[in-house]
């Protein structure tokens, strides 16, 4: 038997939230066990029982109080991580928009710094990105495609080594 379907899933969710071409990330502060001091959009982990959707919802809120709702989510795809040495992930990922980039909760939480980034600027930030971003930023921001990536990582950090890429149109 395959030892990557033997392994416990981790299931989760990022968010790209937006206010026109600003876009807001959570620069992860460098104490956390999973991309310290890295960038990436906010969200998290399902609770048992929730949905992708509701987790969505849910993590918003509790990372910046925002409220949202379904009609503000957009689906933008979906990468299963498979590791040799860690647990799988599967991660769906939402481009959601917001009304306004005053940050309800303000702009330091628990874990991390909050900051906008204007979309063409991403790419390019002094920031260290967390690895998935530099394969799925364009998506995000076009929402033309959905993607559905496959992705092979190894090491301690979540570094795609290998991935094969599937859109829907």
């Amino acid at each position: 038997m395959n030892d990557s379907y033997t392994k416990s899933t981790i299931t989760s969710v990022t968010n790209f939230l937006h206010c026109g071409d600003q876009y807001l990330f959570l620069h992860r502060d460098a104490t956390l066990a999973i991309n310290p001091s890295q960038l990436n959009g906010v969200g998290g982990k399902l609770e048992p029982g929730e949905d992708y959707i509701g987790c969505a919802i849910r993590e918003t809120a509790e990372e910046t109080g925002y409220i949202i709702s379904e009609k503000d989510i957009r689906f933008s795809g979906l990468i299963k991580f498979e590791s040799k040495e860690r647990e799988n992930w599967v991660t769906c990922f939402f481009k959601i928009e917001v009304p306004s980039l005053e940050i309800p909760l303000g702009n330091s939480i628990p874990e991390g710094e909050l900051l906008w980034l204007r979309k063409d600027d991403v790419l390019s930030s002094q920031y260290h990105l967390v690895d998935d971003i530099n394969y799925i930023w364009h998506d995000i921001i076009s929402g033309e495609k959905t993607f559905f990536i496959n992705a092979q990582t190894e090491g301690d950090e979540y570094r795609i080594d290998s991935l094969v890429t599937h859109y829907l149109s």
